[in-house]
């Protein structure tokens, strides 16, 4: 579908955003109503808000570069 890297990155940028706002949106909500501690609460939003985006961009930039 995106032949051309370069068009492809502002939509990666753009799906990482909000995916990471989400998390933390949810993670927020459930620490607010006492479902999970500030701890544990911040902790998941790295591991899955943080991370997943972070790594998948950053495989996007590498492979980007190597081609």
């Amino acid at each position: 579908m995106w032949n051309n890297p370069d068009r492809a990155l502002l939509p990666a940028l753009l799906v990482s955003t909000a995916w990471l706002l989400l998390c933390q949106l949810v993670f927020v909500v459930l620490w607010h109503f006492g479902w999970m501690s500030h701890g544990v609460a911040l902790l998941h939003w790295l591991v899955v808000g943080v991370m997943p985006p972070g790594m998948a961009l950053w495989r996007f930039e590498r492979e980007r570069g190597a081609g």
